[in-house]
């Protein structure tokens, strides 16, 4: 007879775990593709699909797509009588092998569901190689691949989702090798494929050089600051990010005999007067969804909607409440600032319902329920500058420049949830951990539990039912 514990090895249940994630993350994101979920359907397709056209065009040897003017509700930019997808084509590049196989007609949304739970496995290892904690490993990588929008974009799989779905992976990847193997080379590659899914990534990469600085300025009081420098991590890191920012060159070269990314730009020129593309003036219109958008309220079934026009990302995700705590260490902050996340929330949710709120001074800039996320996350960075917290700063030296790329955009897309939020989500996954530290408790899991519920509640209301006209309500508007 066996020994106890002889096939149950640390490295065997880490597998078991990793394995169990993805098969678990693709089983929940496919179930949402059967649409009616009182019929065995096959899995619908995504409603746009320019990768798997980009894919085709590429297995061609052309870049532009065929027939692009005949086909509807798809974005292309046009130069010199060829049409061009707008956004960047790594995902293409990652459907090729199924295109290859399968023609045109390869299900998108059921690549995106397998990239996503792919994804779970990786946070898993991520999470795994940061904390001892099997309890934190399992509800961290429950929280993000059940308990944020990921779970919605995935279970789409249009255009501009699977980007996300592709970047993310690439993400979490580069953040593995940054993290836990801590290999520059790798870092910088998968940080050069994310950002060849979604532009904006690129804006991350301070991330990546400030968690490297040991191994590129190590500590010593015996030399200056020039002397320390090791250019070897500065140069792997680099060379890595450069083999798909040299080839980005190459295909917007190609495209538009520009090296910079000039597809939105052919696209906006279709119009009279082009869009102004990126704006400061637009940050007050802009701020509002990912702190304050709420859904919609309403008397009849089915009382709650998703709103077309965005929810906060702590309504999508409570748990990221947390991420504004990382770095304090103060009690007495802890408990103030939590006690104005509460207030301001509840004025952001009376305010929701209809009620007034006369009782708030006006004349504040941008709004005065703002202040306690901004002030939150304002002491975070300080303290944590001031004590070497570098996890938390390097985090924030990603997400901050993201959000006010995205604050300057002229429009929004219908999304559930705060859909640009979720390129910066891995890096509010790793704040929220750092404040829950070496124990979870169980307002943390509370939040964790908030989070799956409501974003199960997004799928199911968006997905299914409305896609389905479920009952003939309507289950989500703007």
């Amino acid at each position: 007879m066996l020994a106890p514990g002889r096939w149950v090895t640390p490295w065997s249940l880490s597998v078991a775990l990793t394995l169990a994630f993805v098969l678990a993350a693709f089983a929940a994101y496919y179930y949402f593709l059967l649409g009616d979920i009182s019929e065995p359907l096959s899995p619908r397709p995504a409603a746009f699909n320019v990768p798997v056209r980009l894919a085709d065009a590429f297995l061609h040897g052309r870049l532009d797509i065929a027939n692009a003017p005949d086909l509807v509700h798809l974005e292309f930019a046009p130069y010199e009588g060829k049409f061009y997808a707008t956004d960047p084509p790594m995902p293409a590049i990652v459907l090729l092998p199924g295109v290859l196989l399968f023609g045109q007609s390869l299900n998108q949304a059921l690549v995106s569901v397998v990239i996503a739970g792919l994804t779970a496995g990786v946070v898993y290892r991520l999470m795994r190689g940061l904390t001892d904690k099997l309890s934190i490993q399992v509800w961290m990588t429950l929280l993000f691949s059940f308990g944020t929008t990921y779970w919605w974009v995935s279970a789409s799989g249009a255009s501009w989702h699977l980007a996300h779905t592709v970047a993310l992976l690439f993400l979490f990847l580069a953040i593995y090798e940054t993290l836990v193997t801590k290999r520059p080379f790798l870092a910088g590659l998968f940080v050069g494929a994310a950002y060849w899914s979604r532009l904006s990534i690129g804006l991350a990469f301070p991330f990546f050089l400030i968690m490297f600085s040991d191994q590129w300025l190590p500590q010593s009081g015996e030399q200056s600051l020039l002397r320390r420098i090791k250019f070897k991590p500065l140069l792997q890191l680099a060379a890595g990010g450069s083999v798909f920012l040299i080839l980005s060159f190459i295909y917007n070269y190609l495209s538009f005999e520009t090296p910079l990314p000039a597809a939105y730009h052919h696209y906006n020129s279709q119009f009279d007067p082009p869009p102004v593309m990126f704006d400061i003036s637009y940050i007050s219109l802009q701020i509002g969804p990912p702190l304050k958008a709420m859904p919609i309220f309403q008397s009849g079934a089915p009382y709650v909607l998703p709103s077309w026009g965005g929810l906060a990302i702590w309504a999508t995700t409570p748990a990221f409440l947390l991420a504004l705590f990382a770095g304090i260490k103060d009690r007495r902050v802890i408990a103030g600032g939590a006690a104005l996340l509460a207030v301001s929330i509840i004025t952001i949710v009376w305010s929701a319902r209809g009620f007034p709120l006369d009782f708030l001074p006006t004349d504040f800039p941008l709004g005065l329920q703002y202040y306690p996320f901004l002030g939150l996350m304002g002491y975070a960075l300080f303290v944590s500058i001031r004590n070497g917290n570098k996890l938390v700063v390097a985090c924030w030296s990603a997400i901050i420049p993201m959000a006010l790329l995205y604050f300057t955009l002229f429009a929004r897309p219908p999304q559930f949830g705060y859909q640009y939020g979720i390129d910066y989500y891995p890096f509010l996954l790793l704040l929220t951990l750092s404040a829950i530290g070496d124990k979870i408790r169980w307002y943390h899991v509370a939040l964790i539990i908030l989070a799956i519920i409501v974003n199960l509640w997004g799928v199911l209301w968006i997905h299914d039912f409305a896609s389905t006209n479920y009952l003939g309500l309507t289950w989500v508007t703007w």
